[in-house]
């Protein structure tokens, strides 16, 4: 039986489980997890096989119905089938919180969810494209509003679902136009339509807004930050590490495939649009205290560099229609592999500091490496790569999607408008780099460094064995994609169908060389040299004890106490005051107790920042639907006699009309 067969009947098992009894919920639970990370590791395996010989698959094919695996999909299908595996090994412990609370249902729709993800990346024409495409939208709704009985799990599933609806119709739009130059649904008919002029920017248009929205873009990013707070962490993983990359999947799918000649504005679009998603994607990460909302709007950031590096090769082909481009789609690619593994990292992490402290609240943590040392340092490496800094995978895709940025300024340098883009870019990078690195200083230290904050760290616990053995597993990846890089780049140099000396160069010694002409960067050398100055740093001070000095910090002669520490809130009063004019900010100082101006009181500080999005846009367009829904409402009285003269009235304008235009 073919490998991705056999996946699919584990994961339609795993939805089964649902049937058991209700005593039998335990097993039910263990048994839809093993057949999940079974589905998953056949589908990396097999995946990854069709990659490494450079190969494609045809599957099951039913009239206008098919399954299909290329290149492009294949490199999708291996991470979903990593992060499956991994995240159904999590929640072999993790959701067993669960345990009378619907813990069949939740493993019955997390195999249904894989399933789809899966059946969409293995889709071969426009109508099995959608069908799962919606499978996937009511399975992640349903996993989101797992704990409906909480209001804002409500209110955040349901609006995911009315935003993700809105994006699986601006998709289909997308599909039925091309569909009207094409001989079929199939992607091969699709592949040869005759879509010119405004017909094609259609189709882009309502393409890039269905993809967009589900990749959490600004301005349609607002679903985003609230879905992944309500979801269990490990649906929350999967979310951000895979469902989020197969938007990328299908914007890529449209753009490679259907509309293979491109408008220069509309890849000014896409690249310039990542990068403000990457900026106040991280810029509100920076201002969160929940642990799940900043991870949540760090997905907005990346996001936003994947599509910007996507937007930077778009435009280079169309400035340059040279390899160069190459470059910049790579990294695109290359960066959506290695979020997809720090970000399922970062959400295990998340659930494992929930499962031990019961909160996830940034300012009631303090001192929790000591409680929970295995989650610390496996939070520690998905916080280094998340800001970028070197010997991490998150470092080598932000690396590259610098160098396509870099060859756009040489190779476009004919007009004044490829640098002032190019100039926005290292400017709008720089500042994402800098406030992610902040944004997850902050994370790392405010929660497992210092002194306790509250009695929640007192009873913190470590996670159990299956919750560490994944964590452990994805730190691992991270920091050998870091270190050796070139493996997984020959894959993607594979999925798209160029050449790996582009990247890596001829000397085999360079695992990875840059763009070969601007910028070289050899992990494994500085890897080694950091290593044998650390240990020479490590025999010649640490072991010998020459720092080791116990004293009490200096502090006016007290001792220092726990509320001294910085928050999490202070920690970012700087960002905040810097952008004071993008935030918002709005503060609320209560003097609960205030027996002097300076000594004796008692004051309670509350700080909100508003999405800015929401405000200006969603906010206002919410008021204008139910004004219009007031007045339509003020139509229905209820009268057959009213509901008769609307219908004779409608009948007299359509003649007026036939009468004017005949």
């Amino acid at each position: 039986m073919d490998l991705f067969y056999a996946a699919i009947l584990c994961y339609c098992l795993g939805v089964v489980t649902l049937a058991l009894p209700r005593k039998l919920q335990a097993k039910a639970h263990y048994v839809a997890n093993i057949l999940s990370a079974v589905g998953s590791g056949l589908v990396l395996w097999e995946a990854g096989r069709l990659l490494l010989n450079n190969d494609s698959w045809l599957g099951l094919r039913w009239g206008a119905y098919s399954l299909v695996c290329d290149g492009w999909s294949a490199i999708f299908l291996v991470m979903t089938g990593l992060a499956g595996v991994i995240t159904s090994i999590y929640a072999l412990d993790y959701a067993k919180a669960y345990f009378g609370h619907r813990l069949r249902f939740l493993g019955s729709m997390w195999n249904m969810f894989l399933l789809s993800m899966v059946l969409v990346l293995l889709a071969g024409d426009a109508l099995s494209f959608l069908l799962f495409w919606e499978i996937m939208a009511v399975a992640s709704f349903m996993l989101v509003n797992h704990e409906a009985e909480i209001k804002t799990t409500w209110n955040a599933a349901y609006q995911y679902f009315v935003m993700t609806s809105i994006g699986t119709a601006a998709i289909m739009i997308a599909f039925l136009l091309t569909s009207t130059a094409s001989a079929s649904f199939s992607f091969t008919d699709l592949a040869q339509n005759t879509l010119t002029g405004g017909w094609a920017t259609a189709v882009f248009v309502t393409a890039f807004i269905g993809f967009a929205l589900k990749a959490g873009l600004v301005p349609l990013h607002v679903w985003l930050p609230n879905a992944h707070p309500a979801a269990p962490s490990h649906v929350s993983a999967l979310m951000s590490g895979v469902m989020l990359k197969i938007a990328l999947y299908g914007f890529g799918r449209f753009m490679f495939d259907f509309l293979p000649v491109w408008n220069y504005w509309w890849a000014v679009l896409v690249m310039v649009l990542g990068l403000l998603s990457a900026f106040l994607g991280v810029l509100y990460a920076q201002m969160e205290t929940d642990i799940k909302r900043i991870l949540a709007y760090s997905s907005v950031e990346n996001m936003g560099i994947i599509f910007a590096a996507f937007g930077c090769g778009m435009l280079l082909k169309v400035v340059t229609d040279s390899n160069w481009c190459q470059i910049a789609f790579l990294a695109a690619l290359l960066h959506a592999c290695n979020h997809s593994i720090m970000k399922v990292l970062m959400f295990m992490s998340a659930g494992s500091i929930m499962h031990g402290t019961g909160s996830k609240n940034l300012e009631l943590f303090g001192g929790l490496a000591r409680k929970m040392p295995t989650t610390a340092l496996c939070t520690f490496i998905g916080s280094m790569a998340l800001a970028a800094l070197p010997l991490t995978n998150g470092f080598v895709g932000e690396w590259m999607a610098l160098q396509g940025f870099i060859t756009l300024s040489h190779q476009g340098a004919a007009g004044q408008d490829i640098r002032l883009l190019s100039a926005l870019a290292f400017i709008l990078l720089g500042l994402t780099g800098a406030l992610a690195l902040g944004c997850f200083v902050r994370f790392f230290g405010i929660t497992f460094l210092g002194r306790a904050r509250s009695e929640l760290v007192g009873r913190a616990h470590e996670s159990g064995i299956f919750m560490r053995t994944a964590m452990c597993c994805s730190s691992i990846l991270v920091l050998a994609l870091g270190i050796y890089p070139a493996p997984l780049i020959k894959l993607l140099c594979n999925s798209l169908h160029i050449s790996e000396y582009l990247i890596l160069g001829n000397n085999e010694r360079l695992l990875w060389g840059g763009s070969g002409s601007f910028a070289s960067y050899n992990a494994l050398l500085l890897f080694v040299l950091l290593a044998v100055l650390g240990s020479i740093v490590y025999f010649l001070v640490i072991a010998r004890g020459k720092f080791v000095r116990r004293e009490i910090t200096w502090n006016c002669g007290t001792i220092p106490t726990a509320r001294q520490q910085y928050s999490a809130t202070g920690f970012s009063k700087p960002v905040r005051r810097g952008f004071d004019y993008l935030l918002k900010p709005k503060r609320q100082v209560t003097y609960v107790r205030k027996d002097h101006s300076y000594f004796g009181r008692l004051m309670s500080y509350k700080l909100e920042i508003p999405d800015m999005v929401t405000e200006l846009l969603y906010i206002p367009l919410q008021q204008h639907f139910v004004r219009i829904s007031a007045f339509l409402r003020r139509m229905q009285q209820g009268s057959v006699r009213l509901y008769v003269s609307y219908v004779m009235a409608a009948m007299v304008l359509a003649l007026v009309w036939g009468a004017i235009y005949k």
